[in-house]
């Protein structure tokens, strides 16, 4: 499911409040250094999200949980995102163009 940003140019996923998406606050932080990042908190989601592209790994989910982490658990708490995704086993990176890698 893909969910449209406000602004189109900003892309990222939006995610069940809990420790996955605690952990991908801190880890998008990590993951993507010089980038503004914005965390726009729901009812029982937040929403992260950064202009042209935002990545996630799993090395940093894993130091930010304190314990391994599979890509997997971030599809679970993930029920929509902006933009495309380009999903592998030890990175998610959500970018704003489909020719974007």
């Amino acid at each position: 499911m893909s969910i449209i940003s406000e602004e189109p140019d900003f892309v990222g996923p939006i995610i069940t409040i809990g420790e996955i998406a605690d952990a991908a606050v801190e880890a998008a932080e990590l993951d993507n250094p010089g980038r503004e990042i914005r965390v726009t908190e729901g009812p029982s989601y937040i929403r992260l999200e950064a202009r042209g592209e935002i990545a996630l790994s799993t090395c940093n989910m894993s130091q930010a949980l304190g314990r391994p982490f599979h890509m997997g658990e971030l599809e679970k708490n993930m029920p929509g995102f902006s933009g495309f995704i380009r999903m592998g086993s030890d990175r998610v990176k959500f970018v704003a163009s489909k020719t974007n890698k």
